[in-house]
């Protein structure tokens, strides 16, 4: 009697745990916090186009609908209703959104050059609590230079820059910008 007793009960705690693991995640779900909403790699994007902007996030699949504000939390939108194709929070944990400036409230925000806008969330869940997050878009279009800094008369491309050039007489300077960083002296 106590034998089957002890097989019965390592066979329903087997069940459940692997029941409770899933894709090969040795993470127990019932374990899994129940209001987890994290934007990743970063809560802070930078763009060159404003047409898409894609934001990720990992999430609990217990968190059932999520609101974002463009303007800083006085008005709330589906993000369902704003992008129909959002994926969300389901087993796989993840959310992810695309923003676009030809839909609104961005199609009527002036976002200039170098500027950075916050876009907040409001993450549901079952449990009836909300987790507030954000995210920060910084808009930095590609740029071209024509400067005369470069010898020879050629094209560098790299970084989303574009130069072009041809170097005259200068005195040794110190050119940066765009993730590159050039140091030297021009001689003739």
């Amino acid at each position: 009697m106590q034998k089957e007793f002890v097989q019965s009960l390592v066979a329903v705690i087997s069940v459940l745990f692997l029941m409770g693991c899933s894709d090969a995640d040795p993470k127990v779900s019932f374990l899994r916090p129940i209001d987890n909403f994290e934007f990743k790699p970063s809560k802070d994007y930078v763009t060159s186009t404003l047409t898409s902007i894609t934001l990720d996030a990992e999430c609990s699949r217990f968190i059932t609908s999520v609101d974002l504000s463009f303007d800083g939390g006085s008005t709330w939108i589906p993000s369902t209703t704003y992008d129909s194709d959002t994926v969300m929070c389901s087993t796989d944990g993840k959310f992810q959104i695309d923003l676009s400036n030809a839909k609104a409230p961005m199609n009527s925000m002036t976002i200039n050059n170098g500027d950075s806008f916050t876009v907040n969330f409001r993450a549901w869940s079952r449990a009836g609590m909300w987790i507030n997050r954000e995210a920060t878009i910084r808009f930095v279009p590609p740029a071209q230079i024509k400067q005369q800094i470069l010898a020879g008369a050629q094209t560098q491309t790299g970084s989303g820059m574009v130069l072009k050039g041809r170097v005259v007489s200068h005195q040794q300077r110190t050119a940066s910008g765009g993730g590159f960083v050039l140091h030297g002296r021009v001689t003739q």
